[in-house]
């Protein structure tokens, strides 16, 4: 093998380059060995075909194994290895890689080592790996280390995700836990777990699990602390519980003296089985219960300066006046006096703002104080970066639902609540479309494409407004089960959002990814007296348009009652507001009581497009109810009567009029009507910049929301859209 991949030209110009990148960096004049390299696409170019390339390997018909490979360098004393997860080192920064806690395996090779491969790692985790030439002169002659990127130089870091595990039975399930128990049931049946599994695949359990008498062997049931609060207590009886028959015969085990408001992660293990990681059934994650106290003020104290993603270089912010919140989140999800949903205030006025991607896997509320809202000094700006710029690049960020695992977390993140209250949600240097390039790349709430799995029970937005996210709001991703209980976004505003390219594409409002039957968002989602103003994107509820294999408990059930869209994705058309191509049986979409406004000036040459829905199949039962009614527009920009220039309500193709049947008020009803006015005898100001043959990253700018404000006249008060309360309140002041 060594012989295929010290290729003496190759190594000339890999290492070549390598070394003239290492003079750059060696400010002390040390004569350093060459940096070595693995081989990946980025350094070989030759893709999947290279046999030699990293990759993951197949072992044992397991995909939890990588082979590694690197160039060599002549007549060095060796290399050293490191392995990583990829949360605790993609900050690119020396420190995360020089932190041991960080690290998984460093380890020193020979010269003639030139590959490696590494067996039972965790199933479904993102590695990262770092590689350095060792010098025979000692520890200040070695090379710099090729692997510290930080996943955006693509050429200097080396990742891999390990395959998925092989179905695992559940054979343990959880009561809701107390303050400091939790009862664990048990139930190693065969029988049981084959007549509990709904894929429509084999599940092989008989070829990957131990069975005997009919019944999965186990022994040991272990209780340990999250990566979220490593010091929480284990009472030593459950570190390393050896089961009995009695726990057998009594179907569940009564875990106490666990710490109040802690994470603890509970797993059944067959210890015939010498790989831990093949060994542990399905895992739990558990979080006790505790006593929400009183509300935590955060008292606004200035940040004036904070440092580039280098961790070193500082930037002025003072102009912003705001304060920097990631360590007091940070803190909150490992700290057990804190219990889940508890409600952090924000003073009134004020702005604050989070550095990096902020995690939620522990369920809070924030709002701007009550007190202060009363007084009129208005809502907390919470800033989700946009502060600064790295290069050309805004430094942005965004919530992220769930979080990236550790080792071992293969278990599924339950999250009680998400609340968010009165804050006006920005990111300040943002940009759109500029007419060469694509937006920031920011949304709201994003997920990682390795989040874990996660069931959140309630997630809410009420009275807040957002400004410049402009990729997408909400969105999830990976092949991981979601499941949203209980969605509400309830009197928000949305200006200067979307528009992240020409196309104004980017990703919709409410973004599924299709990957998992299982997966549910759309559960319970209300969107309700919302204005979406000029914000062009792609649709507003979409699931990611895959047909799946949805058993009967997955249904969505759709609200969109009073809102008010002006010009809601006009630059292209197919932007529909229900982009669900596939619905599960059982589903329900309702659509009452909004106003559809689209709008521009008389000299604005540009097309403008709305459409309504894209449903093509109904999986399952076939049944759908469709509830559409009471639906307005001005009458302006009208398509065939109608305010949609594609997929109308009513329409006979790809829409609910597909299915008159499945409309309970009828096919009519669904017809959005025309009022007899126009948008600007309406409103005082609506249509958006004329920038269209000017300036593009003005097009669809707004300085204010003051513009949509219902005029003040008779011809106002005695509209339909007026008179029945059609859209967001807000306007008609």
């Amino acid at each position: 093998m060594k012989k295929y991949i010290l290729f003496t030209m190759m190594l000339l110009s890999a290492l070549l380059f390598s070394s003239c990148k290492d003079d750059d960096n060696i400010a002390d004049g040390v004569d350093r060995e060459f940096m070595t390299m693995f081989r990946m696409d980025d350094n070989t170019g030759r893709g999947d075909s290279d046999p030699y390339r990293c990759q993951v390997i197949t072992v044992n018909n397991h995909q939890n194994s990588v082979h590694l490979y690197w160039y060599g360098v002549n007549d060095c004393a060796g290399y050293e290895l490191k392995v990583a997860l990829q949360p605790n080192v993609s900050s690119g920064l020396t420190t995360d890689w020089e932190n041991p806690n960080n690290i998984i395996l460093d380890t020193i090779l020979g010269p003639d080592k030139l590959d490696i491969i590494l067996n039972n790692l965790e199933y479904s985790t993102d590695y990262r790996f770092a590689i350095r030439t060792l010098s025979k002169k000692g520890e200040g002659y070695h090379s710099k280390w090729y692997g510290y990127g930080n996943g955006r130089q693509w050429a200097e870091y080396c990742g891999l995700t390990t395959g998925n595990r092989y179905p695992v039975p559940e054979v343990i399930t959880q009561s809701a836990p107390t303050k400091t128990s939790v009862r664990v049931y048990i139930d190693p049946s065969y029988a049981n777990a084959v007549g509990n599994w709904t894929e429509n695949y084999d599940n092989q359990f008989e070829k990957n699990f131990e069975i005997k008498d009919g019944k999965f062997v186990m022994q040991k049931l272990s209780v340990t602390a999250s990566s979220e609060n490593p010091a929480a207590a284990v009472p030593a009886q459950w570190a390393n519980h050896q089961l009995t028959e009695e726990d057998f015969s009594r179907g569940y085990i009564d875990i106490d003296g666990l710490a109040e408001s802690s994470v603890y992660i509970i797993n059944v293990e067959n210890i015939n089985v010498p790989i831990h990681v093949d060994a542990v059934y399905n895992t739990l994650s558990v979080r006790t219960d505790g006593d929400v106290g009183a509300p935590v003020l955060i008292k606004h104290e200035v940040t004036p300066n904070d440092t580039l993603s280098d961790g070193k270089t500082l930037v002025d912010i003072s102009s912003y006046q705001a304060m920097r919140l990631d360590e007091v989140f940070s803190d909150y999800v490992k700290n057990n006096k804190l219990a889940e949903g508890t409600v952090f205030e924000l003073e009134g006025g004020k702005t604050y703002y989070f550095k990096n991607n902020m995690s939620l896997s522990k369920g809070f509320t924030l709002h701007t104080r009550p007190e202060d809202l009363a007084a009129g000094k208005g809502h907390a700006k919470v800033c989700m970066g946009g502060l600064w710029k790295e290069g050309n690049t805004v430094k942005s960020n965004n919530f992220m639902f769930g979080r990236q695992p550790q080792s071992g977390e293969s278990f599924t993140l339950f999250v009680k609540s998400l609340t968010f209250e009165d804050i006006d949600f920005d990111c300040p240097l943002a940009e759109a479309f500029n007419g060469t390039s694509p937006g920031t790349g920011n949304y709201f709430i994003n997920m990682y494409s390795n989040g874990m799995a996660v069931t959140l029970q309630s997630f809410e937005v009420l009275r807040c407004n957002f400004q410049n996210m402009i990729r997408g709001f909400i969105r999830v991703q990976g092949t991981k089960i979601k499941k949203f209980e209980h969605v509400l976004v309830q009197d928000c505003n949305f200006m200067n959002c979307g528009y992240y390219d020409n196309g104004g594409g980017g990703y919709p409002w409410v973004a599924g990814d299709g990957k998992q039957s299982k997966s549910n968002i759309f559960k319970d989602m209300v969107f309700r007296g919302n204005t979406f103003y000029d914000s062009p994107r792609a649709s507003l509820f979409n699931d990611g348009n895959k047909s799946l294999d949805w058993g009967t408990d997955v249904a969505y059930n759709i609200t969109l009652e009073n809102n008010t869209f002006v010009n809601f994705s006009t630059r292209s058309t197919g932007r529909q507001l229900f982009d669900l191509r596939y619905l599960p049986g059982g589903s329900k979409i309702t659509v009452k009581n909004n106003l559809f406004i689209l709008t521009k000036d008389a000299n604005d040459t540009r097309n403008i497009f709305q459409g309504g829905m894209d449903v093509r199949t109904i999986n399952g039962s076939g049944i759908v109810v469709f509830d559409i009614s009471n639906n307005w527009s001005t009458n302006d920009n009208l398509t065939s009567g109608q305010v949609f220039t594609s997929g109308a309500f009513n329409a006979k193709n790809n829409s609910a009029g597909k299915w008159p049947e499945m409309i309970i008020s009828g096919v009519g009803a669904a017809v959005v009507t025309p009022d007899n006015i126009s948008a600007t005898d309406l409103m005082n100001d609506p249509n958006p910049h004329n920038y269209e043959q000017g300036e593009a990253i003005k097009r669809h700018h707004h300085d204010s929301y003051t513009g949509l404000y219902y005029k003040n006249t008779e011809t106002v008060k005695n509209c339909n859209i007026y008179k029945l309360g059609i859209g967001a309140s807000t306007w008609k002041k």
